[in-house]
Parts: C-alpha cells; sequence; structure tokens
C-alpha cells in the first residue's frame, strides 16, 4: 500500500471517535493491502510467463 494513503487512513482512524467509522476504514485499510498482495502476486506471475517460452 502507498505511504500516504496508509498514513492518512491512520489518521483519520486515530482521530475519529465513531466505532462504525473505525471499523469502515480498517476495512478499506485491509482491502487495499490484499490489493496491494495480488498486484504483487500477478506482477510475479506475469514476469515468470514472459521468461518461459513454453507459457507463451
Amino acid at each position: 500500500m502507498e505511504p500516504w494513503i496508509e498514513q492518512m487512513i491512520s489518521d483519520i482512524t486515530n482521530e475519529s471517535t465513531d466505532y462504525h467509522e473505525k471499523a469502515l476504514l480498517q476495512g478499506l485499510a485491509d482491502l487495499l493491502q490484499e490489493q496491494q498482495q495480488r498486484i504483487t502476486s500477478k506482477q510475479g506471475e506475469l514476469d515468470g510467463k514472459l521468461w518461459n517460452p513454453s507459457e507463451w
């Protein structure tokens, strides 16, 4: 996850007093982390296929 968005979510979460808002922000942070892991995984998969002629 990009450091600036992680910091922004953290700041807003710390300032918030509403449980629902904090839960939403935590869910957003989890979602963004999961997306980053998927992007990294797909980049590795693509890189592996590009270097393996049998996968072309």
